[in-house]
């Protein structure tokens, strides 16, 4: 079901784990009530808020429904979308993008088209790969361009993947995307195999001041990318 999204909405407007966790219950009352002009909660129903990030920025396809859901629980209509709860959890980079849907103006503030306008467009960029690298923290600007610049250098199919390399996997989900951005922050010397950890520590925040990566730099993979991958992603995690 949608509730992992809905609750995720409950920690942007304030609601504690303790609190989060009590509303599993009284999560489907809430979405059955908002859905009783439709049938209440079904299998397509259910179905069709699954696929929520997918529907029209412009068509909410069960109408004024996240208006009903976040009044029922949040009181959407009087407080509307705070501006540092969802930088907090989102990041200044997703306010900023979805400013003019979550700022409407006083005729259509706390109306169904504010509440699903701004919502469905914090839920639809939070997987948005430029938006993720706008987000990340301690790390200069310099560095997110670099990212930026090498994810317009591949298929765009493969930018979803983005998200995967928070996972450390042994193969890089995007092939030589790591070898491209330090390539071009010019943080590694190809020639003898070199490491310019400070210049990294100050574009990237790694390795931490301390961290044991004595073994780092001897990490070999069958070709060059996978090489640089490998023993970035050891920097990455060295404490």
């Amino acid at each position: 079901m949608m509730i992992g999204l809905w609750l995720l909405f409950f920690a942007l407007l304030g609601g504690t784990f303790l609190e989060t966790t009590a509303l599993l219950n009284g999560e489907k009352r809430v979405i059955d009530k908002c859905l009783e002009s439709y049938g209440g909660l079904t299998s397509d129903s259910g179905q069709r808020l699954q696929s929520y990030t997918e529907w029209s920025e412009h068509y909410e396809e069960i109408p004024c429904f996240t208006r009903c859901y976040l009044n029922e629980m949040f009181n959407f209509e009087n407080d509307g979308f705070n501006e540092s709860k969802i930088v907090a959890l989102f990041g200044k980079a997703t306010y900023e993008a979805c400013k003019p849907k979550l700022e409407m103006s006083n005729g259509q503030r706390g109306s169904c088209e504010h509440a699903y306008s701004g919502f469905h467009c914090i839920v639809s960029l939070e997987n948005d790969p430029f938006i993720l690298i706008a987000n990340m923290p301690n790390i200069t600007d310099t560095a997110k361009s670099a990212m930026k610049e090498c994810l317009l250098e591949i298929d765009q199919a493969e930018w979803k993947r983005i998200s995967e390399f928070s996972q450390f996997p042994v193969q890089e989900p995007i092939p030589c995307y790591t070898r491209c951005f330090i390539n071009k922050l010019q943080l590694f010397n190809e020639r003898n195999r070199r490491w310019r950890l400070e210049d990294m520590r100050r574009e990237l925040a790694v390795p931490l001041p301390n961290a044991n990566v004595r073994g780092c730099h001897r990490l070999r993979a069958r070709n060059p990318c996978l090489t640089v991958y490998h023993q970035f992603t050891c920097y990455v995690m060295a404490k």
